[in-house]
Formats: structure tokens, C-alpha cells, sequence
């Protein structure tokens, strides 16, 4: 009977502190969000093909003293796949949505690699209302360009063979997730990871992949990381050629180095202490 209790009383309190749930837009499709914890909003953002479960370390830290929320974007993980709005701009909607539905203003918005395209679009289509910080995890307002002046991920011939490859078959999970860790991680989150991103289908990562290939997202960088107080958090190799780039382009914004594309899961406790100095500083 004891333990009984001990366990019911676990199952009321983890409720009262977490939920999850769908959000309803206004085309009818469905958002997948996940939430735990009181006080300023801090909304994580996948990237592409990925889930909310990726920031599974962020929600245990932050929901002690934050309202921590994050979902799946529309098109992956749980939430509704459909035929159209697969874009960033379709992203940024979405997310507009959700703000207005859960009421939430002075939120501190962090997006991850591509995910930090539905921000950029954000802030092209309604500036920044409701945001009081921002934080970009490892990711350039566009991806190809000239590597020697700008903050790029390459140039197109960089990209055709993944994208051809992208086009005759599915993207490959291992692959990805070595792209993004530096170091080994274990065959139970190789394989919660792998099927995490295998919930995106190969139609709607094409459209968002090509979506990003051909964006630009400069000038909202230049526009808007100069309103609200903003962190760029970019993988050491590229570090110094972003700092250079912003101190020209937005030399209000902070940079700090982080040890790989997924730090947040590789490292985390490093990485929220960074990303809490963030939050908390008076900037």
C-alpha cells in the first residue's frame, strides 16, 4: 500500500510539472508540444527531420525555474504530416500560432540548426513581437555562398551530391547523428535518435532541405539581432569566420563556441550553464 502511494504521488506531481499535448492550428493540422515547469517561456526549436525528444537534457535543467516548451514541427515527429506548407515560412506560422493559442509574450526563442530558420522566418514576417531574447544554435542565415566572405555552409556543388542523394533515397540517420556528435553515443540513443528523425517522410524533408538550400535570411539578422539581446552559438571550427561576420553584420550580438553541433546532448551541462548566463544576463 505504501508504495502505492509513493507511486501515485510521483504520477500526480510529474503531471502537475509536465504536460503534453497537441496544439490545433488554423488549417486544422495538429502540433505535438511538450511542456513542464513555471515562469518565462524558453521554446526550443528542432532542426530538420529531428523531434522534441532531442532536448530531453534542456527540459530536466530549465522546468525547475522555467517554463520550458518545445515541439515537433510540422511534418516531423508526432505532429500531423501534411501535403502542403512543408516551408520554413509554413514553420513560422506554426510557431505564431502557438504563441497566440498558449498566450505566451517575453519568451526566449532557441533554435537548432534548422530550426533556427523558422526564427529567421519569424522575424522576416512579424519582427520581434512576443520575444524578449533569442539563441541560434550552430546555424548561417544561408547556407551557400562565397566560405571566404560569408558565413555559409558551402556552395552548391558542396551540396549536389546530398541532395541528389536525398532525392533517390531516404537520409541517413547514422550519418547524420555522427555529423553531429564528436563522440560515440550509445546503440539505445543511436536507435531512439534514428527513429525520432525517420518520423519526417522523405517528401517533406526534400521540400524543407530545398527550402533551405535556397533561403537567405541575412537581413533579418541585420534587422532584428540588434533589437532584442541575441546568441549566436556556433561549433569552435567556424567560429572565427562567424565572429568576423557578425562584428560586421550584427556587432550587437554575442558568439560563443560550442564543441559540436549537438552539444546541448553531448555536453550539457556546459552547454545550459552557457545558454542560463544567456537567459539571465541583464542585456
Amino acid at each position: 500500500m505504501r508504495l502505492f502511494k509513493v507511486l501515485l504521488f510521483i504520477l500526480i506531481v510529474g503531471n502537475a510539472l509536465a504536460q503534453n499535448e497537441f496544439i490545433n492550428l488554423d488549417d486544422g493540422a495538429e502540433l505535438y508540444v511538450e511542456e513542464a515547469g513555471e515562469g518565462q517561456a524558453l521554446i526550443f526549436i528542432p532542426g530538420w527531420t529531428m523531434t522534441q525528444r532531442f532536448f530531453e537534457k534542456q527540459k530536466a535543467f530549465f522546468s525547475d525555474k522555467y517554463r520550458f516548451i518545445s515541439y515537433d514541427p510540422r511534418g516531423q515527429g508526432r505532429s500531423d504530416k501534411t501535403s502542403t506548407k512543408n516551408t520554413y515560412a509554413d514553420h513560422a506560422n506554426d510557431l505564431r500560432q502557438l504563441l497566440i493559442k498558449k498566450e505566451l509574450d517575453e519568451i526566449v526563442l532557441i533554435g537548432w540548426s534548422s530550426g533556427c530558420l523558422t526564427m529567421y522566418e519569424y522575424l522576416r514576417q512579424y519582427g520581434t513581437d512576443r520575444i524578449n531574447k533569442m539563441v541560434f544554435i550552430d546555424e548561417p542565415p544561408k547556407w551557400i555562398g562565397d566560405r571566404n566572405s560569408e558565413w555559409v555552409y558551402g556552395n552548391f556543388d558542396d551540396y549536389r551530391g546530398s541532395l541528389k542523394g536525398l532525392i533517390s533515397e531516404p537520409a541517413d540517420p547514422d550519418g547524420i547523428i555522427d555529423w553531429m556528435l564528436n563522440e560515440p553515443i550509445n546503440k539505445e540513443d543511436r536507435s531512439w535518435m534514428k527513429k525520432e528523425m525517420l518520423m519526417t517522410s522523405r517528401d517533406v524533408a526534400i521540400r524543407l532541405y530545398i527550402d533551405g538550400l535556397i533561403s537567405d535570411y541575412t537581413d533579418e539578422v541585420v534587422k532584428y539581432t540588434s533589437k532584442v539581446p541575441s546568441l549566436f552559438m556556433v561549433r569552435s571550427s567556424w567560429i572565427d569566420n562567424v565572429r568576423n561576420w557578425l562584428s560586421e553584420k550584427s556587432p550587437e550580438a554575442e558568439v560563443r563556441s560550442i564543441s559540436s553541433h549537438a552539444m546541448f546532448w553531448e555536453k550539457p551541462e556546459k552547454f545550459n550553464k552557457d545558454l542560463l548566463r544567456f537567459i539571465t544576463s541583464s542585456r
